[in-house]
């Protein structure tokens, strides 16, 4: 599933080099508040090493080419 989604990174809830840690890391967060938002995790497309998590409400969906505080992502779970 390579959807593409924007995000701010300063909204990042966590970052990670390692897809699994950044898995289990939303699972936790999850854990501690299962009646907030759905969490994604995502791969930053120009660092396909680099993995965060992210409140699915906080997706950008209106960005626009001057807008250089947000980034590309692949989105690849929905928790």
């Amino acid at each position: 599933m390579d959807e593409m989604v924007f995000f701010n990174p300063g909204d990042a809830i966590a970052n990670s080099k390692d897809y699994g840690e950044a898995v289990r890391g939303a699972q936790i967060y999850k854990a501690k508040d299962p009646y907030e938002s759905s969490l994604v995790v995502a791969q930053d497309v120009s660092d396909n090493k680099s993995f965060a998590v992210y409140f699915a409400k906080d997706e950008k969906s209106d960005v626009r080419n001057t807008d250089t505080g947000i980034v590309q992502y692949n989105l690849k779970k929905k928790i």
